[in-house]
């Protein structure tokens, strides 16, 4: 008999047991079912209640937590993006505090969900923190070997709209020059194309090009991504120390992508550097010259968030020295055909396909839509309806996701139908929720779909039901 054999036939008595035995030899602290309820925990941590698990089982953890202060629990699937708090700085029990919970879902063989399992938050991120550094290092090296790639070699502004045509005359122009650049536009739009061309076009395309998403690193670690420390700065700095980005690109252009995402406090220092054009190295004690140039993209509006006091307004002035809004695609329709014929090439060569005709109703259908992920959004659907053919033809079936009998989505209660004077931000926003309203109750409230449809990740439209309160 083998082992799986030999499992299936103990009985529910032994497979706890086993279970339970297993659970003591982990990080695991608990097991909750599907209503919220203690099923398994671990005999250690119980005894930290003066407990045994007998007594715990069957609870809910807002009542296993009702007389102290509950534990910080984060999902497993929030961690797409790295999020690396500083463990070694979370106060423990002994200053009044509960640790770090990380809750993992359990799935039984349908793929239904049946519980979670609630692991010891400390350890986890200390081995997801190792793992991280790691990476980090191997993206040092392979800046220092590559220091002059593109991010990526096939962008470029397609279209030949006024909008389009406006958008290349202000690229050429910001190229022309050193100075720094903000480009502001809505999330899709094609902003880090715009920098990659703004790069290609000037005196520095030889240069190095480093970029930074602000968003994807935390906060406490953004000073030592940008300025970079000296070896002993803090517990965990690399022997010999780092260099910082700003180092790296010295000579070139640095790209800050997402840089309305800055702490006030990461803000401050890097309005310094702008000013002094001068780093210093976490832990050092001499300032470092640089000539670099600096790119910054934010995906809202900064000078709304200066006005809101989410961004400070000289540092907004020091990026704002050339700007280039990046128009979203909504306002420039008849460059879709353009964009559909390069996504359809571009997957040609990527899934090994050969689709050299496009129906045009695919072309009509298109400009119908209000594209609230604009260019990304519509890349997406173009891949995802090539994923599907096997003809040389791309049919408007082929996009089998959308209920192509409507042929947009209709916006009567929108600021734009009611006529109502609003300022742009505002009216931008009232749109969106719109707009992701009607697609979730066209998908009969199925956010995976609705993500699809939009374009977007689902954790971003959960941050937008949110935002919205919808």
């Amino acid at each position: 008999m083998n082992r799986k054999d030999w499992f299936t036939a103990c009985s529910a008595v032994e497979k706890e047991a086993l279970y339970r035995a297993e659970l003591e030899n982990y990080s695991e602290k608990l097991v909750v079912n599907g209503e919220g309820r203690i099923v398994f925990i671990n005999e250690k941590y119980a005894a930290e209640f003066g407990k045994t698990p007998a007594d715990i089982e069957g609870m809910t953890m807002a009542e296993l937590f009702s007389r102290i202060k509950a534990p910080v629990i984060l999902d497993i699937r929030d961690f797409d993006i790295p999020f690396i708090p500083h463990v070694d700085a979370v106060p423990g029990k002994s200053d009044g505090y509960i640790p770090i919970f990380i809750r993992s879902p359990l799935m039984d063989e349908k793929g239904a969900h049946v519980g979670d399992m609630i692991y010891d938050g400390q350890t986890w991120l200390r081995r997801y923190r190792g793992l991280y550094d790691k990476l980090n290092e191997l993206v040092d090296e392979y800046q220092y070997l590559h220091a002059a790639k593109r991010s990526n070699t096939n962008a470029r502004f397609v279209g030949s709209s006024t909008a389009v045509v406006q958008l290349k005359r202000e690229i050429l122009l910001a190229a022309k020059t050193n100075a720094t650049l903000l480009i502001e536009g809505e999330t899709g739009t094609g902003k880090e194309v715009v920098a990659n061309e703004v790069f290609s076009a000037s005196a520095r395309s030889g240069k190095r090009f480093v970029t930074l998403n602000c968003a994807a690193i935390p906060q406490e670690l953004i000073e030592s991504e940008l300025f970079g420390y000296e070896e002993g700065a803090f517990t965990g700095a690399r022997r010999g120390g780092k260099l910082g980005l700003f180092e790296l690109a010295n000579e070139g252009v640095i790209l800050l992508d997402e840089i309305n995402s800055l702490s006030l406090s990461a803000q401050a220092k890097l309005l310094r550097v702008l000013q002094e054009r001068r780093v210093d190295r976490v832990g050092g004690d001499k300032s470092i010259p640089i000539n670099v140039r600096v790119i910054a993209i934010s995906n809202c509006p900064l000078e709304q968030m200066v006005a809101e006091g989410a961004f400070r307004e000289d540092l907004y002035y020091r990026l704002n020295v050339l700007h280039i809004a990046v128009p979203p695609l909504r306002e420039r329709t008849e460059d879709i055909p353009d964009l559909i014929r390069l996504f359809v090439q571009r997957c040609n060569l990527e899934m090994e396909k050969n689709v050299d005709q496009i129906d045009p109703k695919v072309y009509e259908y298109m400009q119908t839509q209000p594209w609230p992920g604009n260019v990304r959004q519509l890349q997406n659907w173009v891949e995802r309806a090539m994923a599907s053919t096997w003809k040389n033809v791309l049919m408007l079936s082929n996009f089998y996701w959308v209920d192509t009998r409507q042929p947009a989505v209709h916006l009567d209660s929108s600021p734009l139908k009611t006529g109502r004077q609003l300022p742009l931000p505002q009216m931008m926003d009232e749109l969106e929720r719109d707009i992701i309203a009607s697609v979730l109750k066209q998908s009969g409230g199925n956010k995976k779909r609705a993500a699809e449809v939009l374009g977007i990740s689902r954790q971003m439209l959960h941050r937008k039901i949110k935002q919205y309160q919808i």
